[in-house]
């Protein structure tokens, strides 16, 4: 009696990091096949933003992330505005201090999982207590919080870090630091604006400058 055919691996279904990177890998290059037809930075950066949206929410659903946790955008990810190379800015939220360890398994999934995916995330795990004992100390911290976005998770948890963030927010002192800040990179960089090869992200006119005045008008209005 013959033995009935085996499926071939190569009809097996794709597993969800399979599925998720290559979702990913198609989408990237038909951004970049429409920029280069059609230039239009705004919207390679709105839209690749949305697609790195997808592929985070598709994993932290496959990680099956703590119910209560949730997961933020910031910096210029949480504006929405994601260059091609740039790192992927999110928040791990949790509600209080995780003492017995019982989120780790799960957090340590969901990264591990956007790294096979392909997503590069600089990300940091925090409670809102911790967010403004950071963000005090630290006005690198306040801007990128500065420009949050709710991707997954809890919203009644983003809502409360949403609230108690503005609260903490000093609109003058917030004018000061990135005051200085800009008179460091200024002179870091020579206080030079037209140098034959300048860091057009750092550079006195730079993107960085001009970023600094939405992040102070955002702020004050």
């Amino acid at each position: 009696m013959a033995t009935p055919a085996q499926p071939r691996e190569a009809d097996a279904p794709p597993t969800p990091v399979a599925a998720l990177r290559a979702a990913l890998k198609a989408g990237r290059e038909a951004l970049r096949e429409s920029f280069l037809a059609k230039p239009d930075t705004p919207k390679l950066l709105r839209e690749h933003a949305r697609l790195v949206d997808t592929a985070i929410r598709g994993a932290w659903r496959e990680s099956r992330m703590p119910a209560h946790a949730a997961l933020v955008a910031v910096g210029g990810y949480g504006r929405g505005q994601l260059f091609p190379h740039s790192d992927v800015d999110v928040l791990i939220l949790l509600p209080g201090a995780d003492r017995d360890g019982a989120s780790i398994p799960a957090i340590e999934r969901f990264l591990a999982m956007l790294w096979d995916v392909g997503v590069e995330a600089s990300h940091a795990v925090r409670t809102i207590p911790q967010c403004a004992v950071e963000m005090k100390s630290d006005a690198t911290v306040r801007t990128s919080l500065l420009e949050h976005r709710h991707l997954a998770g809890e919203r009644a948890l983003f809502r409360t870090f949403a609230g108690a963030f503005s609260a903490a927010m000093d609109p003058g002192a917030f004018y000061e630091a990135k005051a200085l800040e800009q008179q460091q990179r200024h002179l870091k960089f020579h206080d030079a604006a037209y140098n034959l090869e300048p860091n057009v992200k750092a550079s006195p006119g730079g993107l960085r400058d001009i970023q600094t005045i939405g992040w102070v008008a955002k702020r004050h209005f």
